[in-house]
């Protein structure tokens, strides 16, 4: 199970990753041990320090599953594009374990797909053209924010809103 350390700089996102098993990874979140290295197993033990301390200092605890079906695409001649397909895509706040399946509800309409579009520097000419004779806009847009907002029940932004970073599938 891979765990994610995600920062921001700018326009930056610089992820950082280390796998841990699971059974590793639900003891780490339910009896958490200050002595990572005896207890879990992980491929980087400076990243999970890194996601303890992060944890420690925000006391975070586990609140959600947000799901997806991700079709991702590379370039072959520029590998610093990237290219996303989200579907399917679903929340729950209960059973929180994630060998209990992908279950929970859609909080994007089941019937519109989430493209993102990932680049170092710049969009390449040849898919700005594309997306703007699809009339994409681009637009932030959050998986997990979207998710907590509907679980704690707050309406979600109208969907008529959104078709500029979604497109029908």
């Amino acid at each position: 199970m891979p765990i994610y350390c995600r920062t921001r700089d700018k326009n930056v996102v610089n992820k950082r990753r280390t796998l841990i098993p699971l059974l590793d990874a639900y003891s780490y979140i339910y009896n958490p041990s200050d002595d990572l290295e005896r207890y879990y197993e992980a491929s980087n033990y400076q990243i999970l320090k890194e996601v303890d301390y992060f944890r420690k200092f925000y006391q975070l605890e586990p609140e959600m599953v947000v799901s997806y079906d991700r079709h991702a695409f590379h370039c072959i001649t520029d590998p610093d594009l990237r290219v996303t397909f989200d579907l399917n895509l679903r929340c729950r706040n209960e059973d929180l374990n994630i060998d209990y399946g992908s279950d929970g509800k859609h909080f994007i309409d089941p019937n519109l797909v989430v493209l993102e579009v990932k680049v170092t520097d710049s969009v390449p000419l040849w898919l700005t053209q594309i997306l703007q004779k699809l009339e994409c806009e681009q637009r932030s847009a959050s998986k997990f924010c979207t998710s907590l907002e509907l679980l704690k029940g707050n309406e979600l932004p109208a969907i008529e809103q959104e078709k500029t970073m979604i497109g029908a599938r």
